[in-house]
């Protein structure tokens, strides 16, 4: 199709047993005006084959083949060839229940002024397991601050960017940071900014495969909650556009803390002198912090009486009294 109105993508690496499932759940919606960019990044089992394989039976599928970078330079070079008004993504081990694009684009398309459309989701592991279903209320929601004020703690408007259906026009010189994990969640400050309204939407279901362990966002290393860390710095950053959001800004504050604290606890030889003078720059005030009404406080209180190299190294000996 020339002209899709809704870009799907989906990178692709070494998910052969998961693609097919993927691929017939996008194809089999009832919502038909879509196109499918397959970025297969560099796979080395038969990923690349179901891909060539799945454009020769539908005409809206696209396969890229590129040199394997991670999922964010496979994203990235989805969002180089996206044609639709809208966009949105579905990784290669998820799935969608039917009928959900149907009736999200109905909605998005009878309400221009809607930039993002967030639907439900659950963490699949299988059919005979129950699942954890993500279904916040219906609501529509606009303007910086309440978005923002919806966003920066994950609910109900969540981190995760494959719930979500976007106006392409929204990702203008936007793109996935390159060997974070953290990609979702550096583009909250971007589209809170961004976005004049967002829809929650009952309709529709994603399923994320959970328990796939050789999956990037399994793993639980230092790396992993370090790249966190800079993650929350930047939607810490953010609350510099909403003073007024003193609480808010302090239960930040503890998150991107907590997030550093796991990252040495994880690699207790690791060097965070670097990231402890970050946690010194953006402390929030005393008056800040006395004014809050979350009783995280109290603890960052003696932490910043302390000083954060002797309380980090504390809270760690702490922590691992437990093991």
């Amino acid at each position: 199709m020339n002209n899709p109105l809704l870009s799907i993508i989906t990178p692709v690496y070494n998910v052969e047993d998961y693609l097919d499932r993927c691929v017939q759940s996008v194809l089999s919606q009832s919502y038909l005006d879509i196109e499918l960019i397959l970025i297969d990044d560099g796979s080395t089992d038969g990923s690349s084959t179901l891909c060539d394989k799945w454009a020769t039976t539908d005409s809206r599928i696209t396969v890229i083949h590129k040199k394997n970078g991670g999922v964010s330079t496979a994203r990235n070079a989805g969002l180089e060839v996206v044609k639709g008004d809208y966009l949105t993504f579905v990784d290669p081990d998820d799935f969608l229940a039917p009928d959900t694009y149907a009736p999200n684009m109905e909605y998005i398309l009878e309400h221009p002024d809607v930039d993002i459309l967030q639907y439900p989701y659950c963490n699949y592991i299988s059919d005979a397991e129950a699942h954890d279903y993500h279904k916040p209320s219906v609501a529509l929601l606009t303007g910086a601050e309440q978005i923002f004020k919806n966003w920066w703690s994950g609910t109900p408007l969540e981190y995760v960017i494959w719930n979500k259906i976007y106006k392409r026009s929204l990702w203008a010189d936007v793109h996935f940071n390159v060997g974070h994990i953290s990609e979702d969640t550096c583009l909250v400050p971007i589209f809170s900014l961004r976005a004049k309204a967002i829809y929650i939407s009952e309709r529709g279901l994603y399923y994320y495969q959970r328990n796939r362990k050789d999956s990037y966002t399994y793993n639980d290393s230092f790396d992993k909650h370090l790249d966190l860390f800079y993650a929350h710095i930047a939607i810490y950053d953010c609350f510099k556009h909403f003073p007024q959001m003193v609480t808010e800004k302090v239960l930040a504050f503890t998150r991107l803390y907590r997030r550093l604290i796991i990252a040495k606890q994880a690699l207790p030889s690791s060097y965070i002198h670097a990231q402890l003078n970050l946690i010194e720059e953006y402390y929030p005030t005393w008056k800040e912090i006395l004014s809050s009404q979350d009783t995280e406080k109290i603890w960052l209180s003696v932490a910043k009486i302390l000083g954060s190299n002797i309380f980090v190294k504390l809270f760690v000996r702490y922590l691992n009294s437990f093991q």
